[in-house]
């Protein structure tokens, strides 16, 4: 320890140099670190969110049949995502029932019945007016409903509605844990060359 006039001042230490506090240098801090993880961050949300999207594109099927052959000629189909989009509510009907469903081109609708009125299981329909025969209609149904994956229960005349109607009803089983049935009424063609025709979906209660 060597004594001075001054005060008392420590021996540099070997192989130890002195900070001259007037000639300092100073070294910033390095950002690369937090950067590297916010840009890691990002990277992440931006991969998610396009594997969510793959995903909710994948569970949204897209009407394939673009059109059916019946007696009169080829019909040319709208997807019911368009042509019902009235009736969807909170999610429902699941994008795998209604996504499997269309109706004539050119159909029109009328007025839009919801039966359940959030209170019980899904049940709602829809009336259409076309400009196909009421043959047409009925025969585009029979041959729609299979090809989009519906198990046709039933075709006929006398439906509950009309005894003059025909009735197309179908049966399939959804993502949702439910089955569902669709059953489409086609009325007599009028005398103005106008079909009236309904399009019912409706969710069927655990035992059926």
């Amino acid at each position: 320890m060597a004594s001075t006039a001054s005060g008392l001042t420590s021996s540099p230490s070997d192989g130890v140099e002195d900070v001259d506090p007037e000639n300092r240098t100073f070294q910033p801090m390095s950002v690369r670190g937090p950067a590297l993880v916010v840009l890691g961050i990002a990277v992440f949300i931006v991969v998610v969110g396009t594997v969510a999207s793959a995903l909710d594109s994948g569970n949204t099927p897209t009407v394939s049949v673009r059109s059916v052959s019946v007696a009169g000629g080829t019909v040319h189909l709208t997807p019911a995502t368009t042509a019902m989009k009235s009736i969807v509510s909170a999610g429902q009907p699941p994008a795998d029932i209604l996504g499997n469903m269309a109706v004539p081109a050119g159909s029109r609708v009328v007025r839009t019945l919801n039966i359940d009125q959030n209170a019980n299981q899904f049940d709602r329909t829809v009336y259409f007016t076309s400009e196909l025969s009421s043959a047409e209609v009925v025969d585009t149904y029979r041959a729609l409903l299979p090809r989009l994956g519906w198990q046709v229960i039933y075709k006929g005349s006398g439906a509950a509605q009309n005894a003059q109607d025909t009735e197309v009803l179908g049966k399939r089983g959804s993502g949702d844990g439910y089955y569902w049935e669709v059953g489409t009424v086609v009325s007599p063609t009028t005398s103005a060359g106008i079909t009236p025709f309904s399009v019912e979906l409706f969710e069927l209660p655990d035992d059926n």
